[in-house]
């Protein structure tokens, strides 16, 4: 079987390359795609996807993916049962074995905790990666649960220098940490230039799943305050979530109810509404249950679309937007601050060139799928050269 890879057009004989074991539970769901490009992208390595359910491949091959969900009853509910009570997978165990993995990748915490009894029984080398909810929220609710994959696994990625403080904090030891951020593929986002659109609507956009941790209470407050001054000035939100009857609520107390709340969307969507709009604005805090962002997707392509930026001092988001430069930073919970910035910048157009220039320079350097990728396999031949 030949594959071609995204990344540079060389071409690869699968059966020479090393497979990797992805473990992730769910696959995939929309706000994960980023796993899905990570995988397409691989040009050394061949992945293989061990996984519980699969209601969107995401372009992944069928035959690469091997979930529970399409075993018999009985098969599936063993395996469920034994993954739920000792994190074991004797279905995931066979396929990596049959298969011949080289090595292991749980793409989050949780699923690393099962990487790890599997690594006990096949031997392989086991990397980890983290990207929010498991570094922060999981373990206050779970003192200690990453104990033994910390003492046993072999390395663990962190998407930002956040992130790895975090992980030290939790007690991984730092000579297993490598940094690596997610990337976004900048060739297939298109740069434009914000001009002020005179005495039409300036468009403010704001994407993320209506939880806590993106802080939209605080956006919407701002938002009223902003309007009090410029009323042409429109709001967009996309994402749905547990939040949603609350924003939904706070809008009709706020009298904004003509932002467009459009819920759940496509990447295609979302890069649509990126062009359209002036502004981005990223409001993102620490939850009450400890949970954080580490460095949001969507903020890296709304950077590299060219959108000035409003974003709060929160987790990685300061690795992304240089405050001043690409954008505007401003503390959490603070929608006095939001509004002041996007005051700012509604009254000053002739800055939006400038940081948008900055916001696609600043992505294309350090936050390139590419080069995110490129360092991925560089990490997988380093826990492989570890065992071998």
């Amino acid at each position: 079987m030949q594959s071609r890879s995204e990344g540079n057009g060389a071409v690869s004989d699968d059966s020479t390359r090393p497979k990797v074991a992805c473990i992730k539970f769910v696959f995939l769901p929309a706000s994960e795609v980023f796993i899905a490009e990570q995988l397409h992208r691989l040009n050394r390595y061949e992945p293989l996807v061990l996984a519980v359910s699969a209601p969107n491949l995401m372009g992944i091959a069928p035959e690469r993916v091997h979930a529970l969900s399409r075993l018999d009853p009985v098969t599936y509910s063993l395996n469920r049962l034994a993954l739920k009570a000792t994190h074991t997978c004797p279905h995931f165990e066979s396929v990596v074995r049959r298969e011949r993995a080289a090595l292991l990748h749980a793409q989050f915490g949780v699923e690393g905790l099962c990487g790890l009894r599997l690594k006990r029984r096949t031997g392989l080398p086991l990397l980890t990666s983290f990207h929010g909810y498991d570094a922060y929220r999981l373990p206050r609710r779970r003192p200690g649960i990453y104990r033994e994959l910390f003492a046993e696994g072999d390395l663990f990625l962190a998407c930002s220098q956040s992130m790895r403080k975090q992980l030290l904090k939790l007690g991984c030891p730092d000579e297993k940490i490598r940094v690596l951020p997610l990337g976004v593929d900048t060739s297939t986002i298109t740069f434009r230039e914000r001009q002020s659109p005179g005495d039409g609507p300036v468009h403010i956009l704001l994407v993320g799943r209506l939880v806590e941790k993106k802080g939209i209470p605080y956006a919407l407050q701002a938002f009223a305050a902003v309007r009090r001054y410029h009323r042409n000035a429109t709001l967009t939100i996309i994402g749905d979530g547990p939040e949603r009857p609350t924003i939904e609520a706070l809008l009709r107390k706020l009298n904004l109810t003509d932002v467009r709340l459009l819920g759940a969307q496509s990447n295609e969507v979302v890069l649509r509404e990126m062009q359209r709009a002036h502004l981005y604005l990223q409001p993102s805090v620490t939850a009450l249950d400890g949970d954080a962002e580490c460095t949001p997707v969507t903020l890296m392509e709304a950077q590299a679309s060219g959108l000035p930026v409003v974003a709060t001092w929160h987790a990685g988001i300061s690795e992304l937007v240089v405050d001043g430069k690409s954008g505007f930073l401003v503390s959490e919970r603070n929608p006095h601050a939001l509004a002041e910035r996007l005051r700012y910048l509604i009254e000053h157009p002739g800055l939006w060139g400038p940081l948008g220039r900055a916001g696609r320079a600043v992505v294309e350097e350090r936050f390139s799928r590419p080069r995110q990728v490129t360092a991925l396999e560089e990490v997988y031949d380093e826990a492989l050269a570890g065992v071998q």
